[in-house]
């Protein structure tokens, strides 16, 4: 779940700096990057080992940083409401793109856990 890039700065256009990686696994190991583990959780479950609480705090600085960039904050009650009620919505759109067969379940239990680590970007703030 670490961002792409550091909290803050602004990607090039068309780069793909502004991807927020959200699941520890790498579709495309470059070198020098570990293997992707073989089977186990597709999204990180909180509290089950250091690196995935560090990923979550970092994907949470990151989340931060876009809405600070608005002039907003994750902290403010009222901005983290929203921020869940936006996620409720991705949420919905993938289940709609489960039933229309636009994704397979495997695809779909894996977004829908990398959204429910986004969820959490409140709490590790």
């Amino acid at each position: 779940m670490p961002s792409a890039r550091q909290p803050g700065t602004s990607p090039g256009p068309g780069s793909h700096a502004d991807v927020i990686r959200l699941d520890h696994r790498r579709t495309g190991a470059g070198p020098g990057d570990p293997a992707p583990p073989v089977g186990g959780s597709a999204a990180y479950q909180p509290g089950t080992s250091s690196e995935p609480d560090q990923s979550l705090a970092r994907l949470a600085a990151t989340v931060e940083a876009l809405f600070k960039a608005r002039g907003r904050t994750l902290t403010d009650k009222a901005a983290a409401e929203s921020y869940d009620i936006t996620l409720n919505a991705v949420g919905l759109m993938l289940a709609g793109a489960l039933a229309e067969g636009m994704l397979t379940e495997q695809t779909h239990a894996k977004l829908a856990g990398m959204i429910e680590g986004m969820r959490s970007a409140p709490e590790h703030l």
